[in-house]
């Protein structure tokens, strides 16, 4: 008979450590839990010692963010770093949570023993935005949250708490999620009357969501518990019974009776790790798994398909409610933006205060922002084809989640939100909808988001590149420094590609290669780059074609630079070693190339990819996403082209771009009136005198005679 042994890892007290042993259809389990007491260097020592002696790790009571080696580390990123040594599986059980603490909920509030209007309040630690957005949009529930760490200065935890715990100082919150900040009763630093502030902010709010663990260690001495009921994620009945002792009037487990059956200790996590095992498995369960999983219990089953009809009812009756509420103009299309910084996400509403916080605040403001879910921003209006003279209009979503956070998260998470967004998008009447951003980027370029969402999706990359290569041609020729090759009919000159093995990037590398006799194409992985030039041989034979993974390594002898990365924060060339006269055209948001490095370079030219201006006399777009009134990126002027040419399909979707789609939309935008937008640069739009000096100052760098 099969045996497994489990360590359970908790980042809560050492106090509720036990051993436990029980058998689940026929294999035999032995779960020892072991209390770090919020140390994570703790954590990580006891992780390295016992994964050649158990079978599986479970790690629970983590908050969202852990301080671990002197920087701050959401949980998922710090288990990463953790498991680097690790073969055995690690596990946090999020997802089978995530699964089945909204279906326990909804249960209880079915048969009475929830009442939402009452108020819930969530650790913020411990907080799933899933089922925040689910109590409050379906069941009308009030919620609360705070800052559980704050109060108690646990110092892996100590950055993030107390910048929220500045933001409440300020008196500031986040008030869509009516947030309580971190007014913990036992923060050194605050008054009796923020404490006294804090304890009936508290009382308005009748049960409590979380971890048994942590919220003993929350109520331990302050009495806060006191008539509250409990919505626990374990069964532990220890726990259960502190909670009662420190004052809760009921404890309620939304951990399924399958699980709670094994043994009434269990947490999440060591389910997880249960299930791995007996699956065989080291990597995560996927979420069809879970569901396969949870479907096999009849009673678990018939909830988690009532919780996914009523969370998706079908595109037909969403049409059918919005027909009882009818809107002067329905939207043709629909578009994803998100915040390309800090800068950008203070735009969104009831956050402008934030700009004037420390910078020291702005990475907790980022991550806690972006837990938000999507929302609608705006309307784009008045877009009249002049092939058709067709009017569209356009719905704008926006995401309050920077390029930083976004690639911090799993891909799951961004995906979740947007599905959402695509769903009342058709309900709203779209027909299509855009990817803005870095929205296009994550995980596999469109394509889940496309087979989630009832309507068709595009990222807009095709006209993007169409665009950044428009704009180029054009400054190219106004700096007037190249020449055409009549033998071969392409450019005397050098082409450099940095990003090239990505989408906007390869589809740049094809076009730049059948245009210029010389193409360098820059990317982190050498195999990626032969496949791509092999390919370039076979479309523009006789092109010349460099490969480096060093973009310094053609710095000087490039005469056209295209950028394409996801690279944030990060140099990704030595400006000083540009040759003079070097046209730079910068496609990635956030930018590649900032102001400094113009000022440094005036006898280089950076511009950004090319934006779009759609046609129509009245067209408005009336918010604000960070262009000049008229001006949009190109990724929304494709969706927009489509819905203009009435073509509602997955026109460009993966990181494999046709070239000839990006020829296809390029003729479509010209033929429906769309234009190039004037070239910007790093400090504003370039003037024709700005590039004639720039010409002058690269022909005396260059030594040649004007």
């Amino acid at each position: 008979m099969p045996s497994y042994k489990i360590a359970e890892l908790s980042f809560g007290s050492s106090r509720w450590n036990s051993v436990r042993q029980f058998n689940v259809d026929g294999v035999d389990f032995e779960i020892q839990r072991i209390g770090v007491e919020s140390c994570t260097e703790a954590l990580k020592r006891m992780i390295e010692r016992l994964r050649s002696s158990v079978d599986a790790i479970a790690i629970s009571s983590l908050p969202t963010e852990i301080r671990f080696r002197d920087r701050v580390y959401t949980h998922r990123q710090a288990l990463d770093i953790m498991s680097t040594p690790v073969s055995i599986p690690l596990c946090n059980g999020e997802r089978l949570r995530e699964l089945t603490e909204i279906n326990g909920v909804t249960e209880f509030i079915r048969n009475g023993t929830i009442v939402p209007e009452d108020g819930i309040f969530f650790p913020i630690g411990l907080l799933h935005m899933e089922a925040l957005s689910t109590l409050r949009e379906r069941y009308g529930a009030r919620i609360g949250f705070a800052d559980l760490y704050a109060g108690f200065k646990v110092p892996t935890i100590a950055e993030p708490s107390a910048a929220i715990l500045e933001l409440t100082k300020l008196g500031l919150g986040f008030a869509q999620l009516q947030d309580l900040g971190s007014l913990a009763p036992q923060a050194k630093n605050l008054s009796p009357e923020h404490q006294l502030r804090f304890k009936r902010q508290i009382e308005r709010f009748r049960y409590v969501w979380g971890d048994p663990a942590l919220i003993t260690l929350f109520a331990r001495g302050t009495g806060l518990l006191k008539g509250r009921e409990i919505l626990a994620t374990t069964s532990d009945p220890r726990m259960h019974q502190e909670l009662m002792r420190l004052g809760a009037k009921a404890v309620h487990s939304i951990l399924p009776k399958r699980f709670s059956d094994w043994d009434n200790h269990l947490s999440f996590p060591a389910i997880d790790a249960c299930l791995r095992l007996l699956k065989g498995k080291t990597a995560a369960l996927s979420l069809e798994e879970w569901q396969e999983i949870l479907a096999s219990e009849t009673s678990v089953a018939q909830e988690t398909r009532r919780y996914v009809l009523m969370a998706r009812p079908s595109v037909q009756t969403r049409l059918a409610r919005r027909a009882t509420r009818p809107r002067e103009k329905t939207p043709d299309f629909a578009f994803v933006v998100h915040s390309l910084s800090f800068r950008d996400l203070t735009r969104a509403p009831g956050l402008k205060f934030a700009r004037k916080l420390p910078k020291s605040l702005q990475p907790t403001v980022e991550r806690s922002t972006a837990k938000l879910p999507g929302f609608v921003y705006g309307h784009a209006s008045g877009i009249i084809s002049e092939k058709t003279g067709k009017e569209v209009n356009g719905i704008i979503y926006a995401l309050c989640a920077t390029p930083r956070v976004m690639k911090e998260e799993p891909a799951e998470v961004t995906y979740r939100k947007i599905e959402k967004l695509c769903y009342h998008a058709a309900e709203e009447g779209a027909k299509l909808i855009g990817l803005g951003a870095y929205t296009k980027i994550v995980g596999d370029a469109g394509a889940t988001i496309n087979r989630m969402s009832p309507i068709p999706v595009t990222t807009g990359n095709s006209l993007s590149a169409s665009a950044t290569l428009w704009a180029l041609h054009d400054t190219i020729e106004k700096m007037d420094l190249l020449k055409v090759n009549s033998d071969t009919g392409r450019v005397r000159g050098t082409a450099t590609v940095i990003g090239a093995t990505g989408s906007i990037g390869k589809v740049s590398a094809k076009l730049l290669a059948m245009a210029f006799d010389r193409v360098c194409l820059v990317a982190p992985k050498m195999d990626r780059l032969e496949d791509l030039s092999n390919e370039l041989r076979l479309l523009a034979p006789g092109v010349e074609i460099r490969l480096s993974t060093r973009a310094d390594d053609f710095a000087s002898i490039t005469d056209v630079l295209v950028t394409a990365t996801s690279a944030f924060d990060q140099k990704i060339i030595d400006v000083e070693l540009l040759k003079p006269g070097c046209v730079v055209c910068d496609c990635s948001r956030p930018l590649d190339f900032s102001l400094e490095d113009a000022i440094r370079r005036p006898d280089v030219l950076f511009i950004e990819s090319g934006e779009v201006i759609l046609p129509g006399a009245n067209r408005q777009l009336n918010c604000d996403i960070g262009l000049p009134d008229n001006v949009v990126y190109a990724c929304l002027g494709e969706t927009a082209v489509l819905a203009m040419e009435g073509l509602y399909e997955p026109f460009t979707l993966g990181r494999d771009l046709d070239w000839q789609k990006v020829k296809k939309i390029y003729k479509l935008s010209r033929e429906h009136g769309v234009r190039l937008a004037a070239t910007r640069g790093p400090s504003g739009f370039i003037s024709d005198r700005e590039i004639k000096l720039t010409r002058e100052l690269a022909i005396r760098a260059r030594g040649l005679a004007l």
